[in-house]
C-alpha cells in the first residue's frame, strides 16, 4: 500500500485532504508542525481520531523562527512590505513534512493547498485549483522538483464549498461549520506594527519624520515608517486638496514619499531573488504575472529580460498600482506557475 505523509491543521482542508487520500487507498500519517508558540493540539488529534489515522508532532520553532520571522522583520523595518506565507511554505512548511517522510521511509507528501500537480517535458509545475477565490498557488513558487515529485494535493480539484459539502454529506458537520484561521499566524490577532515594536531584534528606533511630496515638499510629520506601506492614504496629508498616498519608504532619511493616485502606477519593475521551474522562450512574451498586495493584477502578457540568473527586468502590458517593494511576484503560463520572486522596485510612468 502507497504510504503519505499529510500535513494536519485541524481544520476541514487538511481533514478531507487526509480523508480523500485514505479512500484512494493511501496508508495515511498525520503530522502537524509546531513552529511558533506550543499549540493545543487537541483538534488535530481528534482529526486523526475520526480518520483512524496515526498522529505526529514536528517542532520546527527555530526554523520558523530563522526562516519567517526574523526576516518579516528585518523586512518591514527596511521599508518593506514581506509575505511570510510565501517563505513559510517553501522553506518551512514542506521542507519539515519531507523530513518526516524521509525518517518513516514515506513516498508522498500531501497536504490541503487548492492547487494541482502538473508533469511537463519531465517537469513537475503547480497548476491553479479550479476555485479561483481559493487558489493558493501564488505562495508556493519555489517548491524544488524533488518535492513536488512527491507531492499530493487533491483539493486542488475542489472548490471551497464542494469541500465543506463533502466532508459534512460524510458525517463530519461539526468540521465543516469549523471557522477558517485567517492572517498571518505568528501575529495571533496582534498588529503587525506593534510585533515588530516588540520583538527583540537590536539596533532599531522607532522615530518620527517627513512627509515629502512628489514635489519635494514637506507636508507633514510622519508617525514612525511602520506605520505605513506603499498605497496607503490613511494618516497622510492632503496636497491643497488633493488626495495623497505612500509611495515610496525612504528608511536612511527616515522619511515618506507621497504622491497622488496617478504617481503610483508603474510599468517596469525589477523582481529578485527569482526561481523558477522553466521559463523556456515565454519571457519574450508568454508569461502573465500576480502580485499581491493594494492595486489590481496587470492584465495580460509581460515582456521580461534577464539581468542576472536570479533578477528580471519586467516590463507590464497594462501599469499596475502601489507595488510595494519586497511583495512577491508569480509567473504563469495560463494556469501553470512557472515560477516567483521578489519585486526590488518600481520605475514610475
Amino acid at each position: 500500500m502507497k504510504k503519505v505523509v499529510v500535513g494536519m491543521s485541524g481544520g476541514v482542508d487538511s481533514f478531507v485532504t487526509a480523508l480523500l487520500l485514505r479512500r484512494q487507498g493511501y496508508e495515511v500519517i498525520g503530522v502537524t508542525l509546531e513552529l511558533w508558540e506550543k499549540n493545543d493540539l487537541s483538534g488535530v488529534r481528534d482529526s486523526c481520531e475520526k480518520l483512524n489515522i496515526p498522529f505526529l508532532c514536528r517542532e520546527g520553532h527555530e526554523l520558523f523562527r530563522q526562516q519567517v520571522v526574523d526576516p518579516f522583520v528585518k523586512a518591514y523595518r527596511s521599508g518593506l512590505t514581506p509575505s511570510p506565507c510565501c517563505i513559510c511554505n517553501r522553506r518551512v512548511k514542506w521542507i519539515l513534512l519531507q523530513q518526516v517522510a524521509d525518517e518513516l521511509g514515506v513516498e508522498y507528501i500531501a497536504t490541503g493547498h487548492y492547487v494541482r500537480i502538473a508533469e511537463r517535458e519531465g517537469r513537475f509545475y503547480i497548476r491553479k485549483g479550479i476555485d479561483p477565490q481559493k487558489d493558493q498557488s501564488y505562495f508556493l513558487w519555489g517548491l524544488p522538483q524533488a518535492l513536488l515529485r512527491r507531492a499530493l494535493t487533491p483539493l486542488g480539484e475542489y472548490t471551497k464549498k464542494q469541500v465543506k459539502e463533502w466532508a459534512a454529506r460524510n458525517g463530519y458537520e461539526q468540521m465543516a461549520r469549523r471557522r477558517e484561521s485567517m492572517g498571518i499566524c505568528f501575529l495571533k490577532n496582534k498588529d503587525y506594527r506593534d510585533f515588530i515594536k516588540d520583538y527583540p531584534i537590536k539596533d532599531f528606533r522607532q522615530e518620527s519624520g517627513e512627509i515629502i511630496d512628489d514635489k519635494g515638499r514637506v507636508l507633514g510629520v510622519h508617525a514612525g515608517i511602520l506605520n505605513y506601506t506603499v498605497g496607503q492614504k490613511r494618516g497622510i496629508p492632503d496636497r491643497t486638496g488633493v488626495p495623497m498616498y505612500v509611495r515610496e519608504i525612504d528608511v536612511e532619511r527616515n522619511s515618506i514619499i507621497v504622491a497622488p493616485k496617478s504617481g503610483l502606477y508603474t510599468s517596469v519593475l525589477t523582481v529578485g531573488q527569482v526561481e523558477a521551474v522553466y521559463f523556456g522562450d515565454l519571457l519574450a512574451d508568454g508569461v502573465e504575472i500576480k502580485i499581491r498586495g493594494l492595486g489590481l493584477n496587470p492584465r495580460g502578457n509581460i515582456r521580461a529580460e534577464r539581468l542576472s540568473p536570479d533578477r528580471l527586468k519586467v516590463v507590464l502590458s497594462e501599469p499596475a498600482w502601489a507595488v510595494a517593494p519586497g511583495q512577491p511576484v508569480a509567473f504563469y503560463h495560463e494556469d501553470i506557475l512557472l515560477g516567483g520572486g521578489i519585486a526590488e522596485k518600481d520605475e514610475k510612468l
